[in-house]
């Protein structure tokens, strides 16, 4: 321990030592869940002498005094992020001095005084947190919580070499997060799939509930701390079956500083940015085109400044942000389409400290962004020789937020939270012409089709409105040894859409050498055209409201019980705004912290809870917007030799309206069982964390979440019929339309089963109806070790292991097997019984092995060095293909099943996750980087980071469709792309970043 003779001496501020994961007592005050503001805690043992304690922030002039309990512990919280000075007096006589950096949503703890470190000022003994040491820190260790989370700062971010330092990308440096590089392009967080994780902004929820996947960001500039936690959360965070990214916002102090961020991006090049390669399939024919994609550099300004507009008292940051605009050139097989985008964004964060106990920060942003496109025709297929020009498109996106913290200490012992914000977004996707149809012709040899006439869009969106706005409130009481928080929530979401195929309508020409059977149920062959036209619009409102109560107990020396208990209650609303579903739901949630040494070196936890999720607006959209959908099928004697259109038609059959899609938005009970229940999973947590030293923590940690219920569709009406006309109502016809359910439960549907215009309630038990219950079970154990940067020891590494087993029938909310991240809740793997036939088996996150490593290393000379290295096993591969059966449900209805064993006649049966596994994935990214400081206020950083330093190329999917189609015979109709790969490793990117700060 180090001795210094005077309490305001510099080397206080400038300690070597990281300390802050140790601490001599274990307060009461628990990490606040969504909190930007963080607290303290620690002890004066038996022998001391000390009677006041004084928390200090220069930057801030924060000052507050704290009382020491019979134990001669303290606690505090509500402290802005930042360095604070922990002083120890006798009376007038400073004891001993303590810094501690303080981090949002979690507690430092500071380091116990001694008996023997008293005797004056001239052997005061004190031991520091320096600034940049603490904020390397990846894993501090927060006893006051059984929560189990991970904390990067921004020092830390921007020195290793992430692909754009969103929170995704910093989630992946631990091993058991998953990168869904096939489907969504996010990450899986124990077990979930990405649209089951939850994103906060400054304690307001940000994730985009439109379709659940992603959230509206901040850019990486506005970013201070980010916290990632894979599951298991206390009742105040949320109802999430994933995990949790909650970032906060960087905030002024009354040093005043500013500077400038340039984000630089290479063009297309052999070198720094390799082009994607082609694919073809076993014919030799085009799978994916991109070898002659390219772009232009990019290049993204910020400017930034913060300080103090009140000194002590209000302070600001402000960012100013400027995409310049950049093209970028992409080719299909007879078209170049040349996107030019561009974007700017204002940022200003107000943080007003009221007094000592009370503080205001409100974050307002705005952003504008857009794409212009323009379309050529190329005079080849598959080349770059560019024809005549075919259309052009502008989209431009709106963004707004505003959100406003308040964190009060009402008295010692009580504390006040409140948080309120809006977003919106404003986004045209443009919109093409309508009175020229859209045509292109099916190849029933290569199984392609190709646009040949002359417009190029099959969809024309009309502006689409999403906005959300949010409250929470709760109160803590500490009491003896006891920690009681209550709270509430209230957050409401709307969604307005509206798009349709051109009104002149979607031709496609057939020419088949079979016969096949149309969904009108005419069987043609030979040269036809098909006619399709698509309209869907509505305007969704979602409703989440929620309660929470928590206990946060000290049942004895270092142990303390959580008890959580949260209520929420899931509305969402139909097309036309009319009530659809609610869904009430309670999670009862347990956790345990251990600190079994008593100075927070060694921590033992454990967490067990039930998780709940809400639907997202595009769930409600899909089950109950207007949509009207229609087919018709023609012969035709000519073609349009301008437009390409049909000439001289003739009908084949019926108008064929897809069921339920006639344009009017359809009764809740016509679109869902009426007994319909909120998706839940249960979670086990288990882990220890250990600090072995002032610099190394290891940690170890096993998980089990089991999914329980499911939100779903099917089409399968014909067991409605079949069961209710063995049950007294023997005249009832089968239903034909697709309602939601919970697969597996009994069926309670309301319809009209005597036929008199009187709904009639009929229950279906669950064995009857013939859907399976949903399953996914996953399972992990993941090890890791951080080093912490310090002076002695520059240098920061973090390496983490992850064994995993995942199984099942079901994603949850998305189906990964497929590749499908369409409407939530609709995903077609339960539509009939036959198509979840073969559905158990291993999904695609049953990863057994994953390994990751990042570090940095921090020279004297400013240099540094940084990289990242990630590998793991190969992901299981499951197959879909057609029931060999034209008169099956799920071929007439256009569902696929696991019908791929070509071992039987007709084709079997093949179990998910069955058909070989992706090749072994490794990857290494690089940084290097430069810091200059020059003369006493200006410093000069640049950064060069390489992912795929090596240019790896490794198959990261395989297309996982069997068949085609279905003869009239029952014969299957192979797909020519089964097998081939359908995706590879992203080549080596790069990116340039210089930064200047005034300080």
């Amino acid at each position: 321990m180090k001795k210094i003779p005077k309490a305001g001496s510099t080397a206080v501020r400038l300690s070597l030592l990281v300390l802050s994961l140790l601490s001599g007592g274990a307060g009461m005050n628990g990490a606040y869940a969504q909190s930007i503001t963080g607290g303290l805690y620690g002890s004066v043992p038996v022998g001391a002498s000390a009677n006041r304690v004084t928390v200090t922030n220069e930057q801030t002039g924060f000052k507050r005094e704290l009382p020491l309990d019979g134990q001669g512990r303290y606690k505090t919280s509500g402290l802005n992020p930042g360095l604070y000075t922990v002083t120890l007096r006798q009376g007038e006589q400073v004891i001993a001095v303590r810094q501690a950096s303080v981090k949002p949503n979690s507690d430092t703890a500071v380091l116990a005084v001694t008996a023997e470190n008293q005797g004056g000022p001239d052997a005061l003994a004190t031991v520091t947190v320096a600034g940049n040491s603490a904020q390397t820190m990846v894993l501090p260790i927060d006893v006051n919580t059984p929560e189990l989370s991970s904390h990067y700062s921004r020092e830390l971010i921007n020195s290793l070499p992430l692909v754009n330092g969103n929170a995704e990308s910093i989630a992946r440096l631990r091993s058991n997060v998953r990168y869904d590089q096939n489907t969504t392009g996010l990450v899986q967080l124990g077990g979930a799939s990405p649209a089951e994780n939850r994103y906060y902004l400054n304690e307001f929820d940000t994730t985009n509930d439109r379709t659940l996947l992603g959230a509206n960001r901040l850019p990486r500039e506005a970013i201070q701390e980010t916290e990632v936690m894979a599951g298991s959360f206390g009742a105040s965070w949320t109802n999430a079956t994933g995990g949790i990214m909650a970032q906060t916002v960087r905030q002024g102090s009354n040093k005043f500083e500013a500077g400038y961020s340039m984000y630089y991006t290479p063009a297309t090049s052999d070198a720094l940015m390799p082009a994607e390669k082609d694919i073809r399939n076993g014919q030799g024919d085009y799978y994916r085109y991109s070898s002659n994609n390219r772009s232009e550099a990019s290049t993204t300004n910020y400017l930034w400044a913060s300080g103090a507009l009140v000194k002590d008292k209000l302070f600001a940051f402000v960012l100013l942000g400027d995409r310049l605009p950049s093209r970028s050139y992409s080719y299909s097989q007879n078209r170049e389409s040349i996107a030019s985008s561009q974007s700017k964004n204002l940022l200003l964060n107000l943080t007003w400290n009221i007094n000592d106990d009370h503080t205001l920060n409100l974050t307002g942003s705005r952003a504008w962004s857009s794409t212009s496109t323009d379309t050529y025709r190329l005079q080849k297929d598959y080349t770059t020789q560019v024809g005549a020009f075919s259309s052009s498109s502008y989209s431009p996106v709106t963004e707004r937020m505003l959100i406003a913290n308040y964190h009060g200490n009402l008295t010692p012992n009580l504390e006040l939270r409140l948080m309120g914000g809006f977003l919106g977004q404003l986004n045209d996707r443009a919109h093409g012409a309508e009175d020229i149809p859209y045509v292109d012709a099916y190849n029933s040899q290569t199984q392609k089709t190709s646009n040949i006439g002359i417009q190029d869009r099959t969809v024309n969106f009309r502006p689409d409105d999403y906005w959300r706005r949010g409250y929470k409130g709760d109160l803590s009481w500490s009491l003896d040894n006891h920690k009681i928080v209550f709270g509430a929530e209230y957050y409401q979401h709307f969604l307005g859409q509206d798009w349709h195929t051109p009104q002149a309508g979607w031709y496609t020409y057939y020419d088949r050498p079979n016969t096949v059977q149309l969904p009108n149920g005419e069987q043609v062959g030979g040269k036809y055209v098909g006619y399709y036209f698509n309209h869907e619009f509505g305007r969704m409102v979602s409703i989440n409201k929620a309660a929470y109560l928590e206990d946060y107990w000290k049942v004895g020396k270092g142990v303390m019980l959580y008890g959580g208990l949260r209520f929420d209650k899931f509305v969402n609303k139909d097309a036309l705004e009319r009530p659809l579903f609610s869904f009430p739901t309670t999670s009862p949630r347990l956790g345990m912290s251990w600190d079994v040494h008593g100075d927070s070196s060694l921590k033992v936890g454990a967490n067990l809870g039930r998780y709940s999720l809400s639907m997202p607006s595009n769930f409600s959209f899909g089950v109950a917007e207007s949509h009207l959908e229609q087919r018709k099928w023609y012969r035709y004697s000519g073609i349009d030799p301008t437009t390409q259109l049909p000439l001289g038609l003739a009908q084949i059959g019926a108008t064929y309206t897809a069921p339920g899609h006639d344009g009017t938005p359809p009764a809740a009970d016509q679109v869902a069982t009426t007994n319909l229940k909120a998706p839940y999973q249960n979670e086990l947590q288990l882990y220890a964390q250990k600090a072995f030293n002032r610099h190394w923590v290891g940690q170890v940690d096993f998980g089990y979440a089991e999914l329980k219920r499911v939100i779903n569709s099917t089409c399968y009406g014909q067991g409605i019929g079949k069961y209710a006309n063995a049950h007294g109502y023997p005249d009832y016809p089968s239903d034909y339309e697709c309602f939601e359910l919970n697969p597996g439960e009994d069926v309670t549907v309301t319809r009209d089963f005597r036929g008199d215009g009187k709904p009639v309630s009929l229950t279906i038990p669950a064995a009857e109806f013939g859907l399976p219950k949903p399953k996914h079970k996953y399972i992990h154990l993941t090890f890791d070790a951080s080093h912490s940067r310090s002076a002695s020891e520059p240098w920061y590494l973090n390496l983490s292991y992850t064994w995993t087993r995942s199984f099942g029938n079901d994603n949850g909310f998305l189906n990964l097997e497929n590749r499908n991240a369409g409407y939530i809740g609709q995903t077609g793997i339960y539509d009939f019984p036959e198509t979840t036939r073969g559905a158990s088996g291993n999904l695609t996150n049953d990863i057994r092995h994953a390994f990751t490593a990042s570090s940095a290393y921090y020279f004297r000379n400013g240099l540094r060095a940084s990289g990242i290295l990630s590998m793991h096993s190969g992901e299981p591969v499951s197959c879909f293909g057609l029931n060999p059966d034209v008169n099956s449900l799920s071929y007439n209805w256009g569902s696929w099943g696991h019908y791929c064993d070509a071992g039987t006649n007709p084709v079997g049966v093949k179990t998910a996750g069955t058909s070989g596994r992706l090749p072994f994935f490794w990857q290494f990214d690089m940084g290097v980087g430069y810091d200059m400081t020059i003369g006493a206020h200006n410093k000069l950083s640049l950064d060069l980071s390489i992912q795929n330093l090596f240019n790896r190329r490794g198959i990261t999917d395989r297309y996982n469709t069997y068949s085609a189609d279905v003869n009239a015979d029952n014969t299957i109709v192979p797909d020519v792309n089964w097998g081939i790969p359908s995706q590879y490793q992203t080549p080596r990117r790069a990116s340039l970043v210089l930064r200047y700060q005034y300080r």
